[in-house]
């Protein structure tokens, strides 16, 4: 019986700590307010890896547009507002409209295409497996993202 009564104890505490990590990771972005009306709230969340610094995300706002054989891009407003209280920052992003395009005549018909918004000074942030990015875009917009490493291999700079 004491036996039975341990193993339903370890059975309990196991389970408890599982259910306790979950709701844990749930609720590491509760501080951050929830997405105003017409707005997406995104969280890009990355993996652990041996050294965060050696990686940066690369955040791609946008959506599939219909494009031609021309450079296409969307231009936005990104701000990074800090979360009162709590040390952290999320970003919002508005304004988003059609951008520069070059003028070249097209002889293949239009296709389907994930166009994003070019703004490399807001969207290349340092890599953070502890904590993901925070995004707030307008709700006809989605946000992908693509990791960048640094190889092992180091080059000397000349003198000159």
């Amino acid at each position: 019986m004491l036996k039975k009564g341990l193993s339903i104890l370890a059975l309990a505490a196991v389970f408890g700590i599982t259910l306790q990590a979950a709701e844990s990771h749930a609720d590491k972005y509760k501080m951050f307010p929830p997405a105003k009306e017409g707005y997406t709230r995104y969280i890009v969340d990355v993996p652990k890896t041996e050294n965060d610094h050696d990686h940066k995300v690369e955040l791609l706002i946008g959506k599939n547009i219909m494009v031609d054989c021309n450079h296409a891009s969307l231009s936005a407003t990104i701000e990074e507002k800090p979360l009162k209280g709590w040390g952290y920052t999320y970003l919002e992003v508005s304004n988003i409209m059609r951008g520069p395009t070059t003028m070249m005549a097209c002889r293949k018909p239009k296709v389907e295409k994930f166009i994003s918004v070019y703004a490399p000074k807001q969207t290349l942030r340092r890599y953070n497996s502890r904590l993901g990015t925070v995004v707030y875009v307008p709700s006809e917009y989605e946000v992908r993202y693509r990791v960048w490493s640094a190889s092992e291999e180091m080059f000397t700079a000349e003198q000159r």
